[in-house]
C-alpha cells in the first residue's frame, strides 16, 4: 500500500498536531473533497503570511526575526502538493468545467463510467468542457500570486538598503548566523497553524463546489495583482493533475491514493527546496539585521514568487 501524500509531505514537514491539524489517524482516514481542502490548507497559510510580513516593514531587531521565522516555517514538499491541492479547488470552483462534471456524474452509470475514465486515462480531463476555464483560472492564479509575491520581496530588498542608515540594523546580532537557522527549524516545529474549521457540503447530485470567497485568503484574487499571464506559457503535467484532482473534489472521491500520485511535482519541490537552501545559506552568513532583510526579500519571497509561478511561466523557474 502507498505512503499517504500526507504522512511523506505534511507530516514531513514536521507540522505539529495542534488544534489546527487533525492526528495522523484522522488524516489517514480523510478522503472526498475534504482531503483536498486539507492538503490546501499550507498554502492559504503562507498567503496569510505574505500578508502579515508585508503590513509594515520589521521596526527592530525582534520584528526582523519573526519575519524569519514565519518565512522559513514552511516545508518544501507541502508548499510544492499544496499549491497543486489549492489549484484543483480553483479549477473545480470554474462554472463550465463543473457544469460539465455535473452533467456527466449526473447521467444514468455516468458517475462510474466517467471515474473508470478518468482512473484509466487521467489526461481525458485535459479535453472536457470547461478545461480550458479551468487552465486559465490556475494560470492566472500563479501568475498573480507570484507577481504579490515578488512585490513584497523586491520592498524587503530596497529596505535592506535603506536600513543600512539604522542604528539597529545595522548592530551586530548576538546570535550566529548558524543559531538562528536552527532556531527556525525549532519554531517550524513547534509553530501552531491556523484552524480554517471548513466544511464540504455536495449538493444532491453528490458534486461538491468549494467556497473560495467567504475568506479573503482563500480567494483566488488575494494578490488583488491583474498581471499579463505569460503568453508563450504552456500548462504542463502539474496543471494536468490539478484538473484530475479537481474532477476528484468535485465528485467528492479524491483518496490518499489519489494525492500520493497527482498531488506531487519533483519540480516544484526542487524549486521550494532550492529557495530553502538559499535563505539558510544566506541567514548564516548574516551579521546585522538589514543583511536578514535582504535575504528574506531575495530568497524567502522572490525564489519563492518563481515556485509559485513557475507553471505559468513566471520567474526564473518557469525559463
Amino acid at each position: 500500500m502507498k505512503k499517504s501524500w500526507l504522512t511523506a509531505g505534511i507530516a514531513a514537514a514536521t507540522m505539529c498536531v495542534s488544534p489546527a491539524f487533525a492526528s495522523s489517524t484522522a488524516v489517514e482516514g480523510m478522503k472526498g473533497a475534504q482531503l483536498i481542502e486539507y492538503a490546501a490548507q499550507p498554502y492559504i497559510q503562507y498567503r496569510e503570511d505574505i500578508d502579515h510580513v508585508s503590513g509594515e516593514m520589521p521596526a527592530d531587531e525582534g520584528a526582523m526575526r519573526d519575519t524569519y521565522f514565519r518565512l522559513a516555517s514552511h516545508d518544501n514538499r507541502t508548499m510544492a502538493a499544496s499549491w497543486i491541492a489549492y489549484a484543483a479547488m480553483i479549477a473545480a470552483d470554474q462554472p463550465d468545467f463543473a457544469a460539465e462534471i455535473a452533467r456527466r456524474v449526473k447521467k444514468r452509470g455516468g458517475r462510474e463510467a466517467f471515474l473508470e475514465e478518468l482512473e484509466s486515462n487521467p489526461a481525458v480531463v485535459r479535453n472536457m468542457k470547461g478545461s480550458e476555464e479551468a487552465v486559465a483560472a490556475i494560470m492566472a492564479f500563479a501568475t498573480n500570486d507570484a507577481s504579490r509575491i515578488r512585490k513584497v520581496g523586491d520592498s524587503f530588498i530596497s529596505e535592506a538598503y535603506e536600513m543600512q542608515k539604522v542604528s539597529w540594523a545595522k548592530a551586530p546580532i548576538s546570535k550566529g548566523g548558524t543559531q538562528r537557522v536552527e532556531d527556525a527549524l525549532k519554531y517550524a516545529a513547534t509553530r501552531r497553524w491556523a484552524d480554517y474549521g471548513r466544511k464540504v457540503k455536495p449538493s444532491k447530485n453528490g458534486t461538491v463546489r468549494p467556497d473560495l470567497v467567504s475568506l479573503a485568503s482563500w480567494s483566488p484574487e488575494w494578490s488583488k495583482e491583474d498581471a499579463q499571464v505569460n503568453p508563450s506559457a504552456r500548462p504542463g503535467t502539474i496543471v494536468t493533475k490539478a484538473l484530475v484532482l479537481g474532477v476528484r473534489y468535485a465528485t467528492n472521491t479524491a483518496e490518499q491514493e489519489h494525492l500520493a500520485s497527482f498531488g506531487t511535482s519533483k519540480k516544484s519541490e526542487r524549486c521550494f527546496t532550492n529557495a530553502k537552501m538559499n535563505l539558510d545559506q544566506c541567514i548564516a552568513a548574516t551579521r546585522t539585521p538589514y543583511e536578514e532583510a535582504f535575504c528574506l526579500g531575495q530568497h524567502a519571497l522572490n525564489d519563492v514568487s518563481s515556485c509559485v509561478g513557475w507553471p505559468a511561466g513566471v520567474g526564473a523557474a518557469g525559463s
